[in-house]
């Protein structure tokens, strides 16, 4: 029985990685598309940070303090 159940919960992940797979080969190029535009849209975010931290002026004073 034991047996049994650990096969059918196998056979359910393998359902499921299986589901992911045809979703990805089904729809590569809405899938491919989505992608990009994550990526896109995360590296516009991070120039974005980068630019405000160019923008602002370090005092080199700091030794002063000293």
């Amino acid at each position: 029985m034991m047996v049994w159940n650990l096969f059918r919960d196998f056979r359910i992940f393998i359902n499921v990685k299986h589901k992911k797979h045809d979703k990805i080969v089904k729809d590569y190029d809405s899938q491919k598309s989505d992608h990009l535009e994550k990526l896109a849209t995360k590296m516009l975010k991070n120039d974005e940070r980068n630019q405000k931290l160019k923008e602002k002026n370090i005092s080199t004073n700091f030794l002063k303090l000293f």
